[in-house]
């Protein structure tokens, strides 16, 4: 078999998996959520297990290149989206509709983010990542709930994301005049050799960072990011939260150290401010709120200024210490999520805090778990979040930003008061509403969860070391 077509059998398998869905969903005329989703477990299951079997092959490599970097971000991306597809079943076959719509998105998101990953020109990640992202206003449109509130957060996302992405493209386009190549390592050259920069070379790099720094959700840029998760259906908002976060990181990294490194000095300060803002802006919304998934959200606000902050220098140390945190703050948010799909009275699932009081009562389990992943969000040891905050804080040390360290420590303080109103409800206040019974499902996805938070950090050596060698590639 040739390597290229090797090489692309992760992405091909997913092309697949979407046509003989498209195909089963036209020409089977009984299909449950469970159908949708064994095709899509199929074709993740097919991509994650060629990805890791041939992650040194490349099947277009003056386009897209897979390396131990790449493989690793993509490897991540399939297995959460794995997770994610079976425990989003749990909804749809509680909710008795179809699930065709969101199991193709997903598989689409996959397959966009996947490539763009991989990507070495600027062309093939504008048609890659944007596309990808424009796929989100379909994703938002999921579901019978909140119509109006729906349809009008779902179309102010498509006005911003298409300003975005033309403003992403006018970027491409101001880097294509100066150099007539838009490949990662001719724009690198480029900004590295040529001996007076004009002001174009600056808009240009300043237009693609800021669509980037859009879709990851960073302050001033936040607003449809909290917008969509409180009115999407629970498994888009999830999805939405956990997964592109990988390919976003994974992108902006890659652009700019293959591309924008020379001029980083420039943006570096402005982006550092977008963290601090993020971190700060978290902590207060999520104080704020009443709704669980908009404090969620407005906390994960808080971690991506972390996140942000810790890679801005984009050194070896920075890049590791960053990974680290994003892998924990992630998988305690899946545990977050997956408590979200126990929370169910008379077949509604549950997002105020007012209708969740004395869950504890009925549901233990569930709300122990939900006080473990709290505490790992707020990095308290022993548990994985610890891990992740004494990494950040550690390369933090190394560039000297000890008002930065401050600043942060103070503001997870907020935000732990924040979590509190969670505990409350769940252990404290009087129960209100009865509760469904959950599946069985949820209470192993749950476990598996809980098990990686709590004894992850007995054995740190394969994040701080086996995936440091991975992360090492993209230098």
């Amino acid at each position: 078999m040739k390597p290229e077509i090797i090489a692309i059998m992760p992405e091909a398998s997913i092309l697949l998996g979407l046509l003989i869905m498209t195909l089963v969903n036209f020409f089977r005329h009984y299909n449950t959520p469970k159908t949708f989703f064994t095709l899509s477990k199929l074709t993740l299951v097919f991509a994650l297990l060629s990805t890791i079997i041939f992650y040194n092959r490349s099947w277009f490599p003056t386009v897209f290149e897979n390396t131990a970097y790449t493989s690793l971000f993509k490897s991540i991306i399939y297995l959460l989206s794995l997770a994610w597809a079976y425990l989003s079943c749990k909804w749809f076959l509680n909710k008795n509709i179809s699930s065709f719509s969101y199991y193709g998105l997903m598989l689409l998101s996959v397959l966009g983010m996947s490539l763009a990953v991989s990507s070495l020109n600027f062309l093939a990640l504008f048609i890659c990542l944007q596309g990808t992202f424009l796929l989100n206003w379909f994703f938002i449109r999921i579901g019978d709930e909140d119509e109006e509130e729906k349809h009008q957060a779902s179309n102010r996302f498509l006005g911003f994301a298409v300003f975005f992405a033309l403003l992403f493209a006018a970027g491409c386009g101001l880097l294509y005049m100066r150099t007539g190549d838009l490949e990662y390592a001719d724009i690198y050259s480029h900004f590295s050799h040529t001996s007076k920069l004009v002001w174009i070379d600056y808009a240009a790099a300043g237009m693609i960072l800021a669509a980037m720094i859009f879709m990851l959700g960073l302050v001033p840029f936040h607003f449809w990011y909290i917008d969509v998760i409180g009115v999407a259906v629970l498994p888009v908002s999830g999805f939405l939260s956990i997964i592109p976060l990988f390919a976003y990181v994974a992108c902006i990294t890659d652009v700019v150290l293959n591309a924008f490194f020379p001029v980083w000095n420039v943006f570096r300060p402005v982006v550092v401010i977008f963290g601090i803002m993020s971190v700060g802006f978290g902590v207060i919304g999520a104080n704020a709120e009443q709704n669980m998934r908009r404090l969620f959200g407005f906390s994960s606000l808080y971690h991506l200024g972390i996140i942000i902050l810790c890679l801005s220098a984009f050194d070896d140390n920075s890049v590791l210490s960053s990974f680290i945190y994003m892998l924990v703050y992630v998988l305690a948010m899946s545990g977050v999520y997956t408590g979200f799909l126990g929370i169910r009275s008379k077949g509604v699932y549950l997002s105020e805090l007012g209708t969740v009081s004395g869950f504890s009562e009925v549901r233990p389990y569930i709300s122990a778990a939900f006080l473990v992943f709290l505490i790992s969000l707020i990095s308290t040891p022993p548990l994985l979040g610890f891990l992740g905050k004494l990494s950040v804080v550690n390369n933090l040390v190394i560039q000297g930003e000890y008002e930065i360290i401050l600043f942060v420590l103070l503001a997870v303080l907020m935000l732990a008061y924040a979590y509190l109103k969670v505990i409350k409800a769940l252990y404290f206040d009087e129960r209100t509403n009865s509760f469904d019974r959950v599946d069985k499902g949820v209470y192993i996805c749950l476990t598996v969860n809980l098990i990686l938070v709590l004894i992850s950090i007995l054995n740190p050596k394969y994040l701080m070391n086996d995936v440091e060698a991975m992360l090492t590639t993209i230098f």
